[in-house]
């Protein structure tokens, strides 16, 4: 942020597994708190929490406000409806494989009752208008069923996985063992079979199949599917395996062109190391969609004698097909994250603030009450107000003290002497306005004490100023300010559709180099040895700060005259990982 000529850049640094391997070297994210679960939902964000389903006692619910950190919540059901009970004879109060789905502003929550083993089964629908218990109308309401099986039929209605196509036609994938995985369509209005004989298509079989999920990317649709056997700890040889088709309806091909209703499945994920028989994928529904695919499941832990607890991964792309990503999570401890959830100022534990006119001959007045947090977020707001400067001085040189008048304020939050790491992978989820004028920045300074900008170093993470967004690293060589700067036209990563997005910077840094990613792609990378300042030694090997900041105009030749104020800058979550070793 110290200089206008530098660029600025996001960054994520995800080592992918060969996508064609059999065995899927794969590790979760690292989940706290309450994550014991089976057969989990999909995962759904409304408000500032995550929302998760999963077999049990009148379905069990989870929470999270992050993702990571999972507290258990209240059963949907204290006890089984009454068509269920008629329907499944015996039938007590677990219910099975649920998931849930948005549609048009409600969700609808589909389930399992069935007899282990046999195909007297139903998927029944419950429907509310909130997921938040907190909320005065949470409420949900049973619907009955969708659809039924018994000895006579070709199926087994179990793991209802609801979808909504690219034409807004909402899907229902079932089925388990028998003769697989089945497809029927479904009114959105009611979440209920279009009709009782409206068609049913076939998408997929196996000897053991079950657990599917459907999802789209780019022109095709995925069908994965679990194979193996679950519920069995660690002796459960779950595997998950997918294929993809051009509608909906299938036919569905694995990467070998083999179709999934004659066997066919390539592997996507399976048994490693501690995570073993990994199943029941459901993708995160987060409201993102800047292309970075999320997906929820299970696995039996080796570690605590096979217990079944949640998992969250993610997808890369390649080649059209999906690979789960292996960025080594599981050496990576959480050990510091602010997600802003506490509505008023930032978190004084985490953050203080600059203050007036700071530096690069900006326009805006710094002051704290332009930085405040509301819905989940970390807001600093830019004003175009008009006031007096308190550090005016008359025939004053120096451009803080000149200016008489203050026509634009924003605010400043740093971490300086309060979070100060070394090394580590720095992450952060905002949504930036890319306006003209608008020059919102995550970045970090040098801590060490007795070395200034530039000796002690400068890493942009994230900057943005007229129609470009950057990524540096700044040093000094020669007793000059060296840049090692890339940019990226927003224009090119999808122009305003793009700005109005979350969208995720990541910083990877070692003892060896430093990569800087946005939503997962690489912008930038320093080696650690080509960065020797010339008289401090290197800037890299010592602890930084964070600065979050929304700047105005000045040096980045950002004209905001005609520009409406507000601007904003949304931060949704700051986190901070570090090696376990």
């Amino acid at each position: 942020m110290n200089n206008p000529a530098k660029p600025f850049l996001a960054l994520i640094l995800f080592l992918a597994v060969n996508a064609h391997c059999a065995e899927t070297k794969f590790a979760p994210l690292p989940l706290e708190g309450q994550t014991f679960i089976h057969d989990p939902s999909t995962i759904v964000k409304e408000g500032g929490r995550f929302y998760i389903f999963g077999t049990g006692p009148g379905i069990r619910t989870k929470s999270s406000p992050d993702l990571i950190h999972w507290t258990n919540g209240d059963s949907i059901f204290r006890a089984p409806p009454a068509w269920a009970t008629k329907a499944v004879p015996g039938l007590r109060n677990s219910m099975w494989a649920p998931d849930v789905i948005r549609v048009d502003g409600k969700f609808y929550l589909y389930y399992s009752v069935s007899t282990f083993g046999k195909q007297t089964s139903a998927i029944g629908l419950a429907t509310s208008p909130t997921l938040d218990p907190s909320a005065t109308n949470y409420f949900w309401t049973d619907c009955g069923a969708v659809i039924e099986s018994n000895t006579n039929s070709p199926f087994n209605t179990i793991d209802p996985s609801a979808f909504l196509d690219a034409d807004g036609k909402l899907w229902l994938a079932f089925g388990s063992y028998w003769q697989g995985i089945f497809l029927t369509e479904l009114d959105p209005q009611t979440g209920q079979r279009l009709g009782t004989n409206s068609p049913l298509y076939h998408l997929a079989w196996n000897h053991s199949i079950e657990a599917s999920c459907l999802t789209r990317h780019d022109n095709f649709y995925y069908l994965f599917v679990n194979w193996g056997q679950c519920c069995k700890g660690t002796n459960s040889t779950y595997e998950v395996r997918v294929g993809r088709a051009e509608k909906i309806t299938g036919p569905y091909l694995d990467r070998d062109g083999k179709k999934l209703t004659d066997g066919g499945g390539s592997p996507f994920l399976e048994t490693s190391g501690r995570f073993i028989g990994p199943g029941h994928i459901g993708i995160v529904d987060d409201g993102n969609t800047n292309g970075q695919t999320q997906f929820s499941y299970h696995y039996y832990d080796a570690d605590t004698q096979g217990k079944s607890r949640l998992a969250i991964g993610k997808i890369d792309w390649s080649d059209g097909w999906p690979v789960a990503v292996n960025d080594a999570t599981n050496d990576w401890q959480l050990v510091w994250h602010d997600e802003f959830d506490t509505n008023g100022p930032p978190d004084p534990a985490n953050w203080n603030y600059e203050r007036g006119f700071v530096r690069n001959q900006e326009l805006q007045w710094y002051q704290p009450e332009n930085a405040f947090c509301t819905n989940g977020l970390l807001v600093i707001e830019a004003r175009h107000e008009h006031k007096s400067n308190p550090n005016f001085v008359t025939n004053s040189t120096n451009w803080k003290t000149s200016r008489e008048w203050i026509d634009y304020t924003s605010a400043s939050i740093t971490s300086r002497r309060l979070r100060e790491f070394k090394y580590g992978k720095f992450e952060m989820r905002a949504r930036i306005d890319t306006r003209l004028g608008s020059w919102p920045a995550f970045w970090t300074l040098g801590a060490t004490p007795g070395i200034r900008w530039p000796a002690g170093g400068e890493i942009d993470i994230m900057e943005f100023y007229t129609g470009t967004v950057l990524a540096n690293f700044g040093y000094s060589l020669d007793r000059k300010t060296k840049w090692l700067a890339v940019k990226k036209p927003v224009a090119e990563l999808g122009g305003d559709a793009w700005s109005k997005e979350f969208h995720i910077w990541t910083m990877e840094w070692d003892e060896k180099k430093i990569n800087l990613l946005l939503d997962g792609k690489l912008m930038n990378h320093l080696d650690l040895a080509d960065a020797d300042n010339a008289d401090r030694g290197n800037p890299f090997h010592g602890p930084v700060y964070f600065i979050l900041n929304e700047a105005i105009g000045g040096n980045s030749d950002g004209d905001p005259s005609q520009t409406k104020f507000p601007i904003r800058f949304e931060v949704d979550w700051v986190r901070v990982y570090q090696r376990s070793n």
